[in-house]
């Protein structure tokens, strides 16, 4: 049965499944910012409450003068809030590491490994969304994150990957090309040391684990590495556009003005989707 359900586990199911896991990992101090902001609401529309309550209802000591709730009230308010904000926070939290549990045992029924989502190479990611983590790759400094990004996802500052103007795009022979070089750096890497491990926590803070490749979702990548792109070209080859063809070298500036375009074009496309800023 469990070879069954491995061999039925396509590509899309995969995706739609890792979507559910990283859907679960809201960034956790965010979501709490946001609780603690409903709280306070709280706490001052209940405070407003009780001033207004104790106002029009209590008894008045002199006519014409407003009458002052007891401190107890006041903190009984802020302890409504506070309660409300962090028990808010505390039933998320639970429901997101009880989502990812679930998702994590759909993932290992389809014989993946849901903390390591290159563990049988790039096929859960699409092309844009590669690119799109290749291009963060490229911006960061020396450190944890970038050292993760290697590990998992093969990347190197030496592969055929670069920016300004972009080597590879989506679903082109150079980008199948791209993903054998980083697949064979897994390999090369898998004897040395463990793949490291993606966790709740991890993927909460960085992002790195397959979404699925939807029309939107697409959009979204190539944004990011186009206008990464664009960036890299301004500041090698001048911030005004219309001068590149005196700056950029021969051979480049197609590609430099392709890039331009294309982040033009995506941006456009998503300032008419609602709710995309």
């Amino acid at each position: 049965m469990e070879r069954t359900r491995t061999a039925s586990f396509g590509t899309a199911e995969e995706r739609i499944a890792w979507e559910g896991l990283a859907s679960s990992c809201v960034p956790p101090l965010r979501r709490l910012g946001a609780f603690m902001i409903f709280g306070f609401t709280v706490f001052v529309a209940t405070t407003t409450a009780v001033v207004l309550f104790y106002n029009i209802f209590g008894a008045r000591l002199v006519e014409g003068q407003g009458v002052a709730p007891p401190p107890e009230a006041f903190y009984a308010s802020m302890a409504v809030g506070l309660v409300l904000g962090l028990g808010g926070y505390a039933v998320w939290l639970l429901k997101s590491l009880s989502s990812h549990k679930a998702f994590s045992r759909v993932l290992r029924r389809g014989g993946l490994d849901p903390e390591r989502p290159t563990a049988q190479g790039l096929k859960a990611y699409s092309d844009e969304q590669l690119l799109a983590l290749r291009s963060r790759y490229e911006n960061l400094g020396e450190g944890r994150l970038k050292t993760l990004m290697e590990k998992t996802f093969g990347f190197d500052a030496d592969d055929s990957f670069s920016l300004g103007p972009l080597s590879v795009l989506p679903r082109t022979f150079e980008m199948d090309a791209l993903r054998v070089e980083w697949e064979a750096n897994l390999i090369l890497a898998s004897g040395a040391e463990a793949r490291p491990e993606i966790s709740w926590w991890t993927e909460s803070r960085h992002n790195l684990l397959p979404r699925r490749a939807d029309e939107m979702r697409r959009l979204l990548f190539a944004l990011q590495y186009t206008k990464d792109s664009v960036r890299t070209l301004k500041r090698r080859y001048g911030y005004r556009s219309d001068h590149w063809h005196n700056t950029v070298p021969e051979g480049k500036l197609w590609d430099a003005v392709r890039d331009l375009e294309e982040a033009r074009r995506i941006q456009a496309v998503l300032n008419r989707r609602p709710g995309v800023r």
